[in-house]
């Protein structure tokens, strides 16, 4: 849930934020599930105040009742990768309302692939494709080399790398915060505004989680729900990054394999595994030849695959 800060609410400010975090209300959550006379004395706000807080909160992170003819609509929308093999692939591009993810091992070109679709979105969009970049190694020089390479004009290039906006962070009450915000402000803003999509590169980074380890689970809870919540209010797609890793089955470390699906397992354990809506495998081929596999996906045929090439223009 997102986390209190003062920017946040126009009457919230750095001293009554400090003093709820000292009473262990950090979240939105937090504060509309709190007594409005304790919230009263903690903050030495009027009542009227607290109240008007809590309104904007229901309405900013509260559900959208939609038609669903209007969102069976929505549903069958989706954007061109600018990848012909990936779109075949995906039986046209990426969908509204579905969550994605690429997975793969170290150094098979995750990152790259993200670039090339956020570049290739952004040529053919007029609405921000967010980047938010857990890593830290995104690089801009690296996208223009992208659009530069298609020989587009001077003023499209300028456009596309205005359109990808990036946002850095560290850690999980970041990356929430930053979807929350997403949100409130996408339902805010006309249908042309919205983006086509969030990418999120990557999530390991911020999820240094063992299959034993149940302390992130309610952190991973929180992001599917958020996740859930923003494709469909919004009618966007979100694109995760994750890694395939060695895991532990019966006490003995086995190494993950392309070849054998069933061990294909993200880093983020089995409580992640059926959260994306369709889950792709990256395989690295030789120096410019990937393989692109459906791992998993609620319509997509799993095991197929294509592969795709890499140049100075991205992956075609």
């Amino acid at each position: 849930m997102a986390r209190l800060t003062p920017k946040m609410f126009s009457l919230l400010n750095e001293d009554h934020i400090y003093k709820l975090h000292n009473k262990k209300i950090f979240t939105v959550l937090d504060f509309v599930s709190e007594d409005l006379e304790k919230l009263k004395n903690i903050t030495e706000l009027p009542v009227l105040s607290i109240e008007n807080i809590r309104k904007e909160i229901a309405e900013r992170f509260s559900g959208i009742d939609k038609d669903p003819l209007i969102l069976l609509e929505q549903q069958r929308q989706f954007i061109s990768t600018g990848i012909k093999n990936l779109d075949d692939l995906l039986s046209g591009g990426l969908y509204a309302c579905r969550i994605y993810e690429i997975c793969g091992k170290s150094s098979s070109g995750k990152t790259q692939l993200c670039i090339t679709l956020a570049a290739n979105i952004a040529i053919n969009s007029s609405s921000d494709i967010h980047y938010i970049d857990t890593k830290k190694d995104f690089s801009a020089t690296r996208l223009q080399s992208i659009l530069e390479a298609k020989k587009l004009s001077d003023e499209v290039i300028g456009g596309a790398m205005e359109r990808v906006k990036v946002t850095s962070l560290k850690n999980i009450t970041e990356l929430l915060t930053v979807l929350h915000n997403f949100s409130s402000s996408f339902k805010a803003n006309n249908d042309k505004d919205k983006p086509k999509l969030i990418i999120i590169d990557s999530l390991p980074v911020i999820f240094s989680m063992l299959e034993e380890n149940t302390e992130n689970f309610g952190s991973l809870n929180y992001l599917a729900n958020v996740c859930r919540n923003l494709v469909t209010e919004c009618c966007l797609s979100i694109v995760t990054v994750n890694l395939l890793r060695v895991w532990r089955d019966n006490d003995d470390l086995r190494e993950l394999s392309a070849d054998d699906p069933m061990d294909l397992v993200p880093h983020l354990g089995k409580y992640w595994i059926n959260i994306p809506n369709t889950r792709l495998f990256i395989d690295k081929q030789d120096n410019e030849t990937r393989e692109i596999k459906v791992l998993q996906s609620i319509d997509l045929e799993v095991n197929s695959s294509v592969q795709v090439t890499v140049d100075d223009t991205g992956f075609i």
